[in-house]
Parts: C-alpha cells; structure tokens; sequence
C-alpha cells in the first residue's frame, strides 16, 4: 500500500503543502485539508483515500483548466497531459519531472476520455484534414507532427489510409508558387518545386510525378 514519505511545505505558497509517497511527488493540499485528513510521513493511503482528499481541490481544478484548453481547438491527450503538468508544477511550484508522476494526471485524463472530451483517432483525423485544407504536407511531415502530439504509429497509419492522394496534395500546395515561377527557366522551375515540397514533407517519387506534370503544362 502507497505511504506518505515526506511532507514539505511549499516555498512560495503559505499553509500549501507538497505530498510525496513512495519518494515520489504525489500531490498538494492545503494546510486544512493536511489536518483534516491526518496527512503525516508513515501514513498509509489507498487509492481511495487519495482521491477522497483531493477530489474537491485538485481533480475539479486540473479539469476545468482542461476543458477550458480544449475550448478553444481539439487537442491530443499528449496536449492536454503536458498541459496540465506545467500547470501543475506552477501550482505546487515543483519541477516538471516531480508534477508528471502526480497518480491525479491519470484521474483526469480518464474521465476526459470518459466523456469524450479526449480521442486520439478523432483527433489525428481533425489534424491531417485541418492540414491538408489550409496548408497541404506529405504523409512524412504529417506523419512527424502527429508523433510530436503523442499519436500512435496505428493511429496514424490508420488516418494517412484515408487521406486524398499524395500528388493531388502536392499539386495544391504548389497551386500558388507555380503562377510566381512561370518566368524561371526549367532548371531553376525544377528546383523551386523540388525544394519547397521536400519542405513540405512530400516524397521523391511524389515530387518526380507533380513536376513532371508541370513540366508539361509550361
């Protein structure tokens, strides 16, 4: 059974108090909740217990700051953990390391996901047609901003199946460069076009067939 290691005061807040058990960050509370529940180093606590202490101070908070950060765009539940870690580590005023091992992350991001505020496979879904409306990317560039958001390889790879065809995407990304580069002569037209869809995440074989469709439109 978990048990309360070490009780420090917090430095910048008066009458808050940082939780560790096992040796690991765990949680903070007020110094009312702390005589309330009886909270001192050698303390026993279940699961219960914890969540009893921290349901109304904590929990309520961290996911009220969450649904609020979802409000405004539909965010990753790698967004949303990270999020709510910096947030916690400003709040109990611990480094980011100590706050991502807090047993009340996980609290929330289930009952997010519960209630469906949280879906990677919708999510990952949003974000490649987001892209490839407003700025179109090749599936390598897609594919590394997904990961940078926490989405699984199934995920993505199960997302990319869907997405419309790599050269009618590169096609539409070029749709503006192209009327500025009709002056340039082949060789440097062929670099432009080269260049900015390796920019865009677009492969060799993808960016071969789209200039060589240009090509023929000159």
């Amino acid at each position: 059974m978990p048990k309360i290691t070490s009780i420090e005061p917090q430095k910048k807040r008066v009458e808050r108090f940082n939780i560790f058990v096992d040796g690991k960050f765990a949680f903070g509370v007020s110094g009312q909740i702390l005589l309330e529940n009886n909270l001192k180093s050698g303390k026993l606590l279940t699961d219960s217990d914890i969540t009893k202490i921290l349901a109304r101070e904590q929990i309520a908070k961290l996911t009220d700051l969450a649904t609020n950060f979802l409000s405004y765009r539909p965010r990753s539940e790698k967004e949303v953990s990270d999020y709510l870690i910096k947030k916690l580590a400003v709040y109990e005023n611990i480094k980011f390391a100590q706050a991502s091992q807090s047993p009340l992350l996980e609290k929330v991001i289930e009952k997010l996901k519960k209630y469906k505020y949280i879906n990677d496979v919708e999510f990952a879904s949003w974000f490649t047609q987001s892209r490839n409306r407003s700025r179109p990317k090749g599936s390598m560039q897609i594919m590394a901003e997904l990961r940078q958001k926490g989405i699984s390889q199934e995920i993505i790879e199960n997302t990319l199946k869907s997405s419309p065809n790599e050269v009618d995407l590169a096609k539409a990304a070029l749709s503006k460069k192209v009327e500025r580069w009709q002056n340039l002569g082949e060789s440097q037209f062929k670099k432009k076009v080269y260049q900015f869809l390796t920019s865009r995440g677009f492969g060799f074989e993808t960016i071969r067939e789209v200039f060589a469709i240009l090509k023929n439109l000159r």
